[in-house]
Formats: structure tokens, C-alpha cells, sequence
């Protein structure tokens, strides 16, 4: 996912409803909704990176960078008991205000620590 610029959301995945529920005891768990379709589970996992990186995958259609599934990640946490839900459509909108760090985009002017 190099570039500078998050991946489009496929148009297929603009309707679904992805939801991460976290239980009071237990990891959280990440699924995709259709409307009349059985909830699909997504991951499994006590990492909101992990989450995300695959609501990201399966809406995007391939594997996110490590940046931007951390990113999405933050906007993921939800308390013990809670759940966060979003269209595919409102991924995308996110998505659509996303920038990559500055290093992806000046490399020249970042050297590796």
C-alpha cells in the first residue's frame, strides 16, 4: 500500500456494516453485516490494530499498511461492554481524510533512525 493516499473502499463494501463489540470479559470481536445475512466474524483480538487491520482488509480488498490499520485502530476502542459500528460508506469518508506519515511522503528528507 505504498502511495500517498489511503485505498478506496470497494464499491461492494460501501453498504456493509462493520461492527466491533467488546465483550465485558473475553477479546473483542470485529464482523461484517449485510442486510438478511448471517453477521460474518472478521478477527478475534485484543489488539485494536489487529481489528482494524481486518475490517480495512476485507473493505478494501487487500491487506492495509501498518499506519493506517494502527490509525483506524484508535478510532475502534470502545469500552468494556460497547460496541462501534460503521458503514462501509463512512469507512470510506474516513479513509478519504487519511495521510500517510511524512516519511511516505518526502523519504529524502527522513532518514531511518
Amino acid at each position: 500500500m505504498a502511495g500517498s493516499a489511503a485505498p478506496p473502499v470497494r464499491e461492494e463494501a460501501r453498504e456493509l456494516l462493520y461492527r466491533v463489540a467488546r465483550p465485558q470479559r473475553g477479546p473483542a470481536v470485529a464482523t461484517r453485516e449485510k442486510p438478511g445475512w448471517e453477521p460474518v466474524e472478521l478477527a478475534r483480538s485484543g489488539s485494536w490494530t489487529v481489528l482494524a487491520r481486518a475490517v480495512l482488509h476485507d473493505a478494501v480488498g487487500e491487506p492495509p499498511g501498518g499506519k493506517l490499520a494502527r490509525d483506524l485502530g484508535r478510532f475502534l476502542v470502545t469500552p468494556r461492554g460497547g460496541e462501534r459500528a460503521m458503514s462501509g460508506a463512512e469507512l470510506a469518508t474516513w479513509l478519504s481524510t487519511w495521510r500517510p506519515h511524512l516519511s511516505t511522503l518526502f523519504p529524502d528528507r527522513f532518514r531511518p533512525r
